[in-house]
């Protein structure tokens, strides 16, 4: 018989591995059927959430309960236990972790509670536990992306980032699955498997950050750290219906952990990367931007912009804010449910005085930007990825077997005419910030042209890819939930492509999925604005209010 595959044992070890991090008295008695497809209600009803861990996990956000650490409310131990818990509990749900390290976050919060015992917090975060992305490293442990070949070969240093978190106070509990060789929009890969949304199980938890955006979303953490380089985090917080903030590239980037999984400098000549914040509230991620601006990363990535966190003074309640909505990118029309909860936004911007200007037919060149970030997303030829699977013979997942083919890589020539042309695109973008004569605030646009579907379903990211183009910075708000007025509306105009015919077909065929899953806001912000971004998206985040439900506290910092 022939030798079994590599990358088999591989998997196997892996996941035993995976296994033994969790304490047994953290299992679940039984696992849910497969029929229950929302399963944020079981750790309520599992019994292995006392009902402090309970009101500790589901009553705040990272802010307040940064708060309520440093008043000692609680310690920051029993804070860690009760998250760890909850994260555990979603895995087995889920299957959203990769890297468990629950037993080294418990000793770090017995230090950090001497360490409040006998001074001061050590700074914003202290206590508080914040989840990573697996490409984040951490000594010790695997960042693998997803790919057999790089299993067992722990990083042995910490991502810059993770140095600024815990210098912050923060305890980093666990690492959080992501796609096979992390260019997909679905969490799967052959070494963990597949992430599942809790709010829908059949629906995709997305990607690349979908283990991220799936653990916060089930609140197994309300704060964490993903990457972005074509809606890696806005895309996963749509699907989960939580925030999410991609910074510009040069701001709140960090060393990319994992960088096997890509030809040295590729970052360099293709899109924009990031890290950023995924949260349940949008001020939990302001409080992440800060820390990390404030942590002085430029000291620690030569790459980094000196750009220390700027206090904005102005309310942008107080005052008008003018906002352009982007109806399409003339190449996929969102589908009903999309487009109905942007011309509403429009009204509710409106109707709290704001100015909000919806851009039915936008200039021709808003085309360009889809096809030029195709091409710079993959300008190695995958060869790199398809190499290091080929070592362990592991198979390519669907979503990247069909995207990810070997081809030939850019010549010096084409890659000079790409940038050539994406510097005319940077050009010709910035004059959307005055479009018609207006100075406007910050430009609102789909995540997707589709709601969440169902896994391997997602249809490209031209929304959100972009704006790594062009590299503004820009999040994701919740905005409401599909209806059934939704379902019944009438579809918009088509454009002849092949990816609107998808769109329009394959995934309108199966718009009674959709039904109760969550719809969310792309708004975004002009390069190294930050700041001004966050301003923006509390007004949205306000707006939207009405019609989602108004936010259980206040906001402001």
């Amino acid at each position: 018989m022939p030798a079994q595959p590599a990358y088999i044992d591989i998997v196997k070890r892996k996941k035993a591995e995976q296994l033994s991090r969790i304490p047994k008295e953290w299992f679940l008695e039984s696992l849910p059927d497969d029929n229950i497809s929302n399963v944020t209600h079981i750790p309520r009803e599992c019994g292995l959430l006392s009902a402090r861990e309970l009101e500790i996990t589901e009553t705040y956000d990272a802010v307040e309960l940064a708060d309520k650490i440093q008043k000692r409310a609680y310690s920051c131990y029993e804070v860690t236990v009760a998250f760890c818990k909850r994260a555990a509990i979603a895995q087995q749900l889920l299957n959203c972790l990769t890297e468990i390290f629950f037993d080294k976050a418990l000793e770090r919060a017995k230090f950090l509670d001497q360490q409040l015992e006998h001074g001061l917090p050590l700074g914003p975060l202290h206590g508080v536990p914040v989840s990573l992305k697996d490409s984040i490293d951490v000594p010790g442990y695997d960042s693998s992306s997803g790919v057999t070949a790089l299993c067992f070969r722990p990083a042995k240093e910490k991502s810059s980032i993770v140095v600024v978190l815990e210098n912050a106070g923060a305890v980093c509990y666990c690492k959080t699955n992501i796609p096979q060789t992390m260019m997909a929009l679905d969490s799967v890969n052959h070494v963990f498997g597949r992430t599942l949304n809790p709010l829908n199980r059949k629906l995709t938890a997305g990607g690349s950050s979908g283990g991220e955006g799936a653990l916060i979303g089930f609140r197994g953490s309300l704060l964490g750290i993903g990457t972005d380089i074509a809606g890696s985090i806005r895309i996963p917080a749509m699907c989960q219906s939580i925030y999410g903030v991609k910074p510009s590239s040069s701001r709140f980037s960090s060393n990319v952990a994992a960088t096997e999984i890509m030809v040295p400098g590729v970052f360099s000549v293709g899109l924009s990367y990031a890290h950023g914040p995924l949260a349940t509230s949008l001020r939990s991620c302001e409080l992440l931007l800060k820390v990390v601006a404030d942590g002085k990363l430029w000291e620690r990535e030569p790459h980094v912009v000196f750009s220390p966190w700027r206090s904005i003074q102005s309310e942008p309640r107080q005052r008008q804010m003018k906002f352009l909505i982007l109806m399409t990118d003339l190449v996929t029309t969102p589908l009903p449910p999309i487009e109905r909860v942007l011309r509403e936004t429009a009204t509710q911007l409106q109707a709290r005085g704001h100015k909000a200007v919806i851009l039915e037919n936008p200039p021709k060149f808003i085309k360009q930007l889809h096809g030029l970030s195709n091409k710079l997303v993959n300008i190695e030829g995958s060869h790199r990825t398809s190499d290091l699977l080929d070592a362990t013979s592991e198979p390519k997942v669907p979503w990247v077997a069909a995207r990810m083919k070997r081809r030939d890589p850019a010549t010096l020539k084409q890659l000079l005419e790409l940038h050539d042309s994406r510097e005319k695109l940077v050009v010709e973008s910035w004059k959307l910030w005055n479009y018609g004569g207006e100075d406007f605030d910050a430009i609102i646009s789909p995540v997707a042209p589709h709601p969440t579907p169902r896994p391997d379903d997602w249809n490209g990211a031209g929304y959100t890819t972009m704006f790594n183009l062009l590299d503004w910075p820009c999040g994701a708000i919740p905005a409401r939930n599909v209806t059934r007025e939704d379902l019944e509306a009438p579809l918009g105009i088509e454009t002849g492509t092949g990816w609107d015919k998808y769109n329009r077909t394959a995934l309108w065929d199966i718009k009674e999925c959709y039904l109760g899953s969550p719809l969310s806001l792309q708004v975004v912000g002009k390069k190294l604005q930050e700041e001004e971004l966050l301003q923006a998206m509390y007004v949205v985040d306000d707006a939207v209010s009405m019609t989602r439900g108004p936010p259980a506290r206040d906001h402001k910092l």
